[in-house]
C-alpha cells in the first residue's frame, strides 16, 4: 500500500486501478514514436530506391523536343528582307547495349540495399535494448524510492524509541544524536530518490514520446536461465554469421570492391543503340516554294564510344577506389574482432550475473537475519541504537542490490542475443511474461 501511495504522489498511476504498462506495450509504443528508429526506417526506404535507380540505366530513354523560331533574313538586291517561321520536333531513343559501369553500379546498389537492411535491423535490436534498459532503470528507481522511504520510516520509529529510552535513562544522548543524524540523512536520500524516478521517467519518455504511467514490476521469482546453448564458442560462431553490424561491414566492403570496377570502367568502350525521328518546317522562306520547306528525318544506328586519354583521371580514380577498398577490409576485420569480443563478454556477463543474483539474494537473507538478532540484542541492552541503524541500512542496501541484479541479468541476456544478431520481439515477449500488474512482494 505504501508503494502505491508513493507512485500516486509522483503521478505514476492511471485512472484504471491495478493497470500497469508492461515492457511489450512500451516497446511497441517506442516503435511508433522513437525518432532514432523512425529515422532509420526512412533511411532504409530511401536506400532501397538506389537499386531501382541503378536498374533504370538498363532501360531505354525516350526524349521529345520541339522548337519554334521567328527568323528575319536580309538579302541583297531587290529581294529585300524576308520574315518567316521555322519550327519542328524530334523524338530520340537511346538503349544501352554495353556499359560495364552500369553492371558494376547495379551490383553495388544491391549491396547497398543489403547493408541498409542490416543497419536498420540492427537499429531495431538496439531499440529493444534501449527500451529494456530504460524500463528496468525506472523500475530500479521506483524500488530505490520504496526502499529509501521504508528505511526513513523505520529510522523515524527508531528515533522515537531512542528518545523514549533516553527520557527514562536507558540509553545515552549519543544514541539520540546518531538516530537523528541517520533520519536527516534518509530524508536527503529520499529527495534524491524522487529526483531519480523523475529522471528515469524522462529517459523512457524520450523513446516513447509520452510519460509512462504505472509500469509493471517483475514477478518475485525470476528464473535464472543460463545462455542457450551454454557454450561460449557457439555464441561466437553465431555472432560471426549473424551479427548485423558485421554483415553491414561486409556489405560495405562489397560496395567498395564494386567501386573499383566502376572506376576501371572508364577505360572500357560503351555501346548504345540510338534512334531518332523528326520533322522541321519553314513557312515563308525565300526558296520554300521551290525546294520545299518541310523536312522529315528518321535514323537508327549504333553509337560506340572508346575513351583514349583523359589526363590520367581514370587511373587516379581507380587507385583511390582501391585504397578505399583496402580501408573497408581493415574496417571489416576490426568489426569482426569487435563482434567476437562482444559475444564473449556478453556471454560471460550473463553467467556472472546469474551468480551475482544468487549472491545478493543470499546476502539479503543474511542481512535480514542479522537485523533480527541486532534488534533482539538492542531490546535486552547488549546492542546499541547505532548497531540497529547500521544493520537496518544493510538490509535496505541488500534489497536494492538484489533488485538491481535481477534487472541487470535480464538486460544482459538481451545484449547477448543482440551481440549474436538474433534478438527479436519474441525475446521482449518472453521477458514481458515475467512482469505482473500486482504489487511486488518485498
Amino acid at each position: 500500500m505504501r508503494k502505491r501511495l508513493l507512485l500516486g504522489a509522483l503521478g505514476l498511476t492511471l485512472s484504471l486501478p491495478g493497470y500497469a504498462e508492461n515492457l511489450l506495450e512500451i516497446y511497441k509504443l517506442a516503435m511508433q514514436n522513437d525518432p532514432i528508429f523512425l529515422a532509420a526506417k526512412q533511411q532504409f526506404f530511401a536506400t532501397k530506391e538506389i537499386q531501382n535507380q541503378s536498374f533504370a540505366q538498363f532501360l531505354p530513354t525516350l526524349n521529345l523536343s520541339a522548337d519554334y523560331d521567328r527568323i528575319n533574313t536580309q538579302y541583297s538586291g531587290a529581294v529585300g528582307d524576308k520574315n518567316y517561321s521555322a519550327y519542328g520536333y524530334s523524338l530520340s531513343l537511346k538503349q544501352a547495349i554495353f556499359h560495364n559501369d552500369y553492371f558494376a553500379q547495379y551490383r553495388q546498389a544491391k549491396y547497398q540495399v543489403a547493408q541498409a537492411a542490416a543497419t536498420f535491423n540492427n537499429v531495431t535490436q538496439e531499440l529493444i535494448v534501449r527500451v529494456a534498459d530504460r524500463y528496468f532503470t525506472l523500475l530500479g528507481s521506483l524500488d530505490n524510492l520504496n526502499f529509501v522511504t521504508a528505511e526513513q520510516e523505520a529510522i523515524g520509529e527508531q528515533l522515537n524509541q531512542t528518545k523514549q529510552r533516553f527520557n527514562v535513562g536507558l540509553v545515552a544522548i549519543t544514541d539520540v544524536a546518531e538516530s537523528q543524524a541517520r533520519y536527516d540523512q534518509s530524508s536527503a536520500q529520499r529527495i534524491e530518490a524522487v529526483n531519480l524516478v523523475a529522471n528515469s521517467r524522462e529517459k523512457l519518455r524520450e523513446v516513447t514520446g509520452q510519460f509512462p504511467q504505472t509500469i509493471a514490476p517483475l514477478v518475485p521469482k525470476v528464473p535464472l536461465l543460463p545462455p542457450e546453448p551454454d557454450n561460449q564458442e557457439e555464441w561466437v560462431k553465431t555472432a560471426k554469421e549473424r551479427s548485423l553490424t558485421l554483415i553491414a561491414a561486409k556489405k560495405a566492403m562489397d560496395i567498395a570492391r564494386e567501386q573499383v570496377d566502376v572506376a576501371k570502367s572508364g577505360h572500357y568502350p560503351t555501346l548504345d543503340l540510338v534512334a531518332s525521328a523528326g520533322r522541321t518546317q519553314q513557312d515563308g522562306a525565300l526558296f520554300s516554294d521551290v525546294t520545299g520547306a518541310d523536312t522529315d528525318d528518321a535514323r537508327i544506328g549504333l553509337q560506340l564510344n572508346l575513351p583514349i586519354y583523359e589526363g590520367n583521371l581514370i587511373v587516379s580514380n581507380t587507385r583511390e577506389a582501391s585504397y578505399l577498398f583496402a580501408k573497408s577490409k581493415e574496417l571489416f576485420n576490426q568489426e569482426l574482432r569487435a563482434t567476437e569480443l562482444n559475444a564473449r563478454t556478453s556471454f560471460l556477463n550473463v553467467q556472472a550475473n546469474i551468480s551475482t543474483v544468487v549472491a545478493f539474494k543470499q546476502a539479503l537473507k543474511s542481512s535480514r537475519t542479522a537485523l533480527k538478532a541486532t534488534e533482539a540484542g538492542y531490546e535486552v541492552g547488549t546492542r546499541t541504537a547505532v548497531d540497529v541503524l547500521n544493520s537496518r541500512q544493510d538490509v535496505y542496501r541488500a534489497e536494492r542490490d538484489y533488485a538491481r541484479s535481477r534487472y541487470t541479468y535480464l538486460l544482459e541476456t538481451l545484449k547477448l542475443k543482440k551481440a549474436a544478431g538474433i534478438l527479436t520481439e519474441q525475446d521482449v515477449v518472453a521477458i514481458n511474461q515475467l512482469t505482473t500488474n500486482s504489487e511486488p512482494i518485498p
